[in-house]
């Protein structure tokens, strides 16, 4: 029998709310790789909450994630 297990999620709201400029200093990219200043990144989650998105994963391979629940939880082996 496998493991249930959960992955993190990013609070969007949350990041925006209490997060300084310092925290959000090399945390997000850009699609080419470069990393975001913490105004480019503030302005993409603004984006995200503008489609609905409350959370965000934290792993790419999170399969089902819910951008207003996040990750409903996996069985592992």
């Amino acid at each position: 029998m496998g493991t249930r297990t959960v992955h993190v999620s990013l609070s969007v709201r949350g990041a925006l709310l209490d997060w300084s400029d310092r925290e959000f200093e090399g945390v997000f990219s850009h699609p080419d790789g470069r990393k975001m200043t913490p105004r480019e990144a503030k302005s993409a989650l603004m984006d995200e909450l503008a489609k609905g998105h409350e959370v965000l994963p934290c792993a790419a391979d999170c399969e089902g994630f819910d951008y207003v629940k996040g990750c409903p939880g996996h069985v592992t082996d």
